[in-house]
């Protein structure tokens, strides 16, 4: 087993005994999108989204759109603060892997792939429970937007973590999935064009696409995937670049 592999396995065995990760994992899932399902009057409401390239006002199941919306609420508020432990746990433990000799590519490699597999369980465990109500007009690019957004969110947890306490940095992962995706991109809230500033939010392009191919039967926000994945890898860099600040020091 090389180095990598043994700090992969560490960080994988520490967030398993991580109580509080792990009954997220199991509650919120279940609590917020099965009940957002249960809970909500089935009428049809207004929703912007693409049709042919241009941007047109559909009636849709207010169920629906709540899957929707619901599911990657779940995922990125999960991945968030796994990012955010992550990030917490590499300040007190990682600069003592370098001193050990581990090279600094060999242990962040293990720190990212640790939040990719803690990303894919959350992202697949909230797509299962939501295909319980709701079936996707296009399930693999809804996926794959959840995929983006969820990984987007678990960096931006390492970025809080750097900077604030847990305590402080889980009331941030709580809040702020739930303002971006749940309140900026929701299509029930914002039916008219967003404001400029709710586009550079990481949940913007993301949404596009899950409200597209979640609800239409055509997929008119394959470039808004392409844009979500570059805010992904700009937020990747700027990720990297402050972990190896934070640890590296020790």
């Amino acid at each position: 087993m090389n180095r990598t592999t043994t700090a992969f396995s560490i960080g994988i065995k520490e967030q398993a005994r991580n109580y509080v990760l792990v009954a997220l994992l199991v509650v919120l899932p279940v609590s917020f999108i099965t009940l957002a399902f249960a809970v909500t009057q089935d009428v049809k409401m207004p929703v912007r989204t693409l049709v042919d390239g241009e941007t047109v006002t559909v009636m849709r199941g207010m169920p629906e759109v709540h899957g929707v919306i619901m599911t990657p609420i779940t995922s990125a508020l999960i991945a968030g603060l796994a990012g955010l432990f992550l990030m917490r746990e590499a300040k007190d433990t990682d600069g003592r892997l370098a001193v050990a000799g581990y090279r600094a590519r060999q242990v962040i490699t293990a720190r990212f792939g640790v939040l990719a597999a803690i990303t894919l369980i959350v992202t697949g465990v909230s797509v299962a429970v939501m295909l319980v109500d709701f079936q996707p007009e296009h399930l693999w690019w809804f996926v794959a937007a959840m995929l983006v957004v969820s990984v987007t969110y678990g960096l931006i947890g390492m970025l809080v973590g750097a900077v604030f306490d847990r305590l402080a940095g889980m009331w941030l992962m709580l809040i702020l999935p739930m303002l971006d995706i749940g309140l900026f991109q929701d299509p029930l809230f914002i039916q008219s064009e967003p404001e400029w500033w709710m586009k550079l939010l990481p949940g913007y392009w993301p949404v596009r696409v899950m409200v597209d191919t979640g609800l239409t039967t055509d997929v008119d926000t394959a470039l808004s995937l392409v844009w979500a994945t570059g805010y992904l890898l700009l937020v990747a860099v700027l990720t990297i670049g402050v972990y190896y600040r934070a640890t590296q020091g020790k």
